[in-house]
C-alpha cells in the first residue's frame, strides 16, 4: 500500500453546540483523536440568541416543575449553561481518561468561536455537530455558499446528531487530486480501510478515469483492500441520487468543481450522511 503521509499537527477541535449536544459526535471526536495519538480540545458554545430572547419582556418560559409562566432571567440562563458546560467537560475529561488522549475544554459564547480559539488554529481537524434537518439547514449560513466552504482552513466533518461515522466512506472525485486527498484524509482521520472507499469519479474524461483506477491500486493492500472505483457520474444531480440510499461518510474537497453547485452542498447538509470536507 503506498505510505500515507502522518499529519503534521494531531490535533482535533471539537465544538459541542448547547443546542445540538449528543455523545455520539463526542465519541467520534475522541475515537479520532485515540487514534491520531493526538489531543482534544472541546469548544462549548453558548448560544447568545438565548440571552437577547431573555432580554424581551413578553418572553415566557415554562419549567418542568411548575406551570406557571416565568420571565427568563438572565442569570438563571447563564448558571444554567455554565452547569450544562460542567456536564460536558466532565463526559468529556471521562471519555479521554479511558482512552488515554489528553483534552482541553473552553466555553464560548455566540459565533466568535471560531476566530478565539488561540494556538489550536492549526487544528488537524475540526469537528461541527448538528441534529436533525432543521439544523442541518441552519448550517446553511456558515457552509453552504461556495465562498464559505472555500475559507474553511482545516479538514471539517460535519456529524449529523446521533448518526455515527459510518464504515463505509465515498470519496467524491471531480479531479484527481481530490481522490488523492480524500484516500488520505479518509484513512488517517476516519481510520477507513482501503477496502471500504468508493471511489466516485464526477465529470472526469477517459484519461482521468484510467489514472483514478490506478491510484486506486497504489492504496490497496493485502489486508485492507482495494478502494473500489465506481462507474463515472456526468454531474451533481447524479452524485446525490446514487449516495442518497447508501449508509456511508462523503468525503469531498473544498473548492473542487462539485461543490460549486448550491443544490448539491444543500442536497448534502440536509442529508444524513457525515461529510468531511478536505483541502
Amino acid at each position: 500500500m503506498a505510505e500515507l503521509a502522518p499529519p503534521k499537527y494531531r490535533r482535533v477541535l471539537l465544538q459541542i453546540d448547547a443546542a445540538t449536544h449528543c455523545r455520539e459526535t463526542m465519541g467520534a471526536a475522541i475515537e479520532i483523536a485515540a487514534r491520531l495519538g493526538g489531543e482534544l480540545r472541546g469548544i462549548f458554545i453558548e448560544d447568545s440568541d438565548l440571552f437577547t430572547v431573555g432580554e424581551l419582556d413578553f418572553i415566557r418560559e415554562f419549567r418542568l416543575s411548575s406551570p406557571i409562566a416565568h420571565h427568563l432571567d438572565r442569570l438563571t440562563l447563564e448558571a444554567q449553561l455554565r452547569a450544562m458546560a460542567r456536564s460536558v467537560q466532565r463526559q468529556l475529561e471521562q471519555a479521554a481518561r479511558h482512552r488515554k488522549i489528553t483534552v482541553g475544554f473552553r466555553a464560548l459564547r455566540g459565533e466568535g468561536w471560531r476566530g478565539d480559539i488561540g494556538e489550536w488554529g492549526d487544528a488537524d481537524l475540526v469537528i461541527l455537530e448538528c441534529t436533525g434537518r432543521l439544523h442541518a439547514r441552519n448550517f446553511r449560513g456558515r457552509l453552504s455558499s461556495r465562498e464559505a466552504i472555500t475559507e474553511l482552513l482545516h479538514p471539517t466533518l460535519l456529524l449529523k446528531g446521533a448518526k455515527s461515522l459510518q464504515a463505509d466512506v465515498t470519496v467524491i472525485c471531480d479531479s484527481l487530486t481530490a481522490a488523492k486527498q480524500g484516500i488520505l484524509a479518509s484513512v488517517t482521520l476516519l481510520g477507513a480501510p482501503a477496502g471500504k472507499i468508493t471511489l466516485l469519479p464526477v465529470g472526469l474524461n477517459d484519461e482521468d478515469c484510467a489514472e483514478l483506477a490506478t491510484i486506486a491500486q497504489q492504496y490497496s493492500g493485502e489486508k485492507q483492500g482495494t478502494p473500489r472505483v465506481a462507474p463515472v457520474m456526468t454531474g451533481g444531480p447524479e452524485v446525490i441520487e446514487a449516495i442518497s440510499p447508501v449508509d456511508c461518510t462523503v468525503v469531498m474537497m473544498v473548492g473542487g468543481a462539485f461543490l460549486e453547485d448550491p443544490a448539491c452542498q444543500e442536497a448534502l447538509l440536509i442529508s444524513r450522511h457525515p461529510l468531511l470536507f478536505v483541502r
